[in-house]
């Protein structure tokens, strides 16, 4: 008898051990639906780049290093917490617009600041991210990314990353790395461009 007084009054315990938790934790999430939840920030994405002039040879397969790229950081962000990614499709459409190629005459939008910019302006994107995957040899990389800040048109991340060694292995890393940084930075309470 004496042990299902104590099951009981245990139980009792943890339930309201689990109650008062869930009244009193600090910093506790609201639910979805709740009027303070913060709603997404929208970011846009131009396929990398691929740059190769400077390298001392093109093989098979190095341009291809500009769409692994892309494809990893275009999972990261779309999966990312507090980020509304717009699709592949959407953002292809906004830089081949009248106004997106009135900024880059003859050149690729996804290399020109201004014209990223212009896509997002177009989409209605808060933040546009874009960047280049370069070649200097067979086992130096560059991996180059933009965080771009669509209302004031400032870069908040400007990086680069020397990738050295097997680019299948190494460029997809440093795409994850930006592509870290990027949701960091645009989830950030403070979110401000560099001055």
């Amino acid at each position: 008898m004496s042990k299902s007084i104590f099951s009981r009054a245990s139980r009792l315990a943890v339930t309201c051990a689990a109650a008062l938790a869930i009244v009193v934790v600090p910093g506790a999430r609201a639910q979805s639906g709740s009027s303070s939840a913060k709603p997404p920030v929208k970011v846009a994405m131009l396929d990398l780049a691929f740059y190769g002039k400077r390298a001392n040879d093109i093989f098979p397969g190095d341009t291809s290093m500009a769409d692994t790229a892309t494809a990893v950081m275009r999972k990261a962000l779309a999966s990312a917490p507090g980020i509304s990614f717009f699709d592949a499709a959407s953002v292809a459409k906004a830089a081949e617009s009248p106004k997106a190629k009135a900024i880059v005459e003859d050149r690729p939008c996804n290399v020109v600041v201004a014209c990223a910019r212009a896509v997002g302006q177009e989409l209605g994107a808060q933040w546009v991210v874009m960047g280049k995957i370069s070649k200097t040899s067979d086992l130096i990389w560059i991996f180059s990314g933009e965080l771009i800040d669509v209302a004031s048109g400032k870069l908040v991340l400007d990086d680069s990353y020397e990738l050295k060694g097997i680019a299948k292995d190494m460029v997809p890393k440093g795409a994850e790395v930006f592509a870290r940084r990027v949701a960091k930075k645009v989830t950030a309470a403070d979110s401000v461009a560099v001055q």
